[in-house]
């Protein structure tokens, strides 16, 4: 057996499923349960406002109006060792639009909150002993899976204004440890409706 492959494959499949977790935390920051506004075109479906990742309803796990953002979310969970699968509709009326759902196991929640709690602690809790380089190196990469995620999804705040709008602290936080670990100047302010981060330039951070 070999040991180091072996780990490097858990820790990307850790990556994969706290990137799908960014993702799925991140799908209704713009529209709530209506057709959603942000970049990423997505929509979370969750049936209890307490739940800190949308809950599977009939298998749904996530709608986007974007094939490419439930194609990326249905790679992360296959390489996170989760079944998934996109399903394309079209819907509407007059206005006609398509919708991609991506289905999972019902189970694909819980293992993403996981996933979630411990990508959090690896980025956010205070160390109390000196991190190796390899851990050092798995944090820079679920920051960068951190960023990737929110960028997949979520748009500018509002009428093409800069910054994103990300709905909870908590998610907001991770980014703003993300953007540090990663030498972004990134600033935090709470906005009606959520935060609002901004990457500065880099003379106005300095």
């Amino acid at each position: 057996m070999d040991i180091v492959s072996s780990g490097e494959r858990y820790r990307a499949s850790t990556v994969a499923a706290f990137e799908a977790a960014v993702l799925v935390r991140c799908t209704g920051v713009c529209g709530g349960g209506g057709r959603a506004r942000a970049l990423g075109g997505t929509r979370a479906r969750s049936s209890s406002s307490s739940a800190s990742l949308p809950l599977s309803l009939d298998g749904v796990l996530a709608e986007f109006n974007r094939g490419v953002a439930a194609e990326r979310l249905a790679e992360l969970l296959t390489t996170a060792g989760q079944t998934a699968s996109v399903h394309r509709y079209t819907a509407g009326n007059r206005h006609r639009y398509e919708i991609f759902r991506v289905f999972a196991d019902p189970s694909t929640p819980q293992f993403l909150d996981r996933a979630w709690a411990q990508g959090y602690a690896d980025l956010c809790a205070v160390p109390t002993e000196p991190r190796s380089h390899r851990q050092l190196r798995h944090s820079r990469q679920l920051a960068e899976a951190a960023w990737r995620g929110v960028l997949m999804v979520s748009g500018p705040a509002r009428n093409g204004s800069p910054g994103l709008r990300v709905a909870d602290l908590d998610t907001a936080t991770v980014l703003m440890r993300a953007g540090r670990m990663m030498a972004l100047p990134v600033r935090m302010s709470t906005r009606p409706g959520g935060q609002l981060l901004l990457v500065m330039p880099a003379v106005s951070a300095a």
